[in-house]
């Protein structure tokens, strides 16, 4: 089932984003992130989650954006448990967040992933999504 997460899932949420990024994080330093995120309607998280508990999520923002002179939806975090893969989990996830950024108003969505992750490239472009920007990062 998908929902909206809230504050009891803060455990498993930092789970599975410490997975997606393959480090630890502080968890004071996230939960006041996560709490932020919760509060402003800019942001939502959806969860999948069964029986055994939260085995997938998707963190959005949506914004008006001057460079699309339109609301955009952004996916931030999408991540699905190594055991969940290959079930479908992903693709609920990000129907889901489809549909509710239309319904919010946005004209597009977008996300960004790292090069090595030639899984989720595959993943999204099998979605409909097309590579057609370049992100830059730098550390500071």
């Amino acid at each position: 089932m998908i929902r909206k997460s809230d504050e009891k899932d803060l455990e498993q949420i930092q789970r599975l984003i410490q997975l997606l990024e393959n480090r630890e994080f502080d968890h004071e330093d996230f939960r006041r992130i996560y709490h932020a995120q919760l509060a402003d309607p800019r942001y939502i998280c959806f969860v999948w989650e069964n029986e055994t508990g939260i085995h997938g999520l998707l963190n959005m923002r949506m914004e008006a954006q001057l460079h699309h002179c339109a609301r955009t939806a952004q996916i931030t975090e999408l991540i699905v448990d190594e055991e969940c893969r290959g079930k479908g989990i992903g693709k609920q996830l990000f129907t889901h967040a489809c549909a509710y950024a239309k319904e919010q108003g946005c004209a597009q969505i977008e996300l960004e992933t790292s090069l090595w992750r030639k899984r989720a490239h595959a993943f999204y472009e099998r979605e409909g999504m097309i590579s057609d920007h370049a992100w830059y990062t730098m550390k500071l």
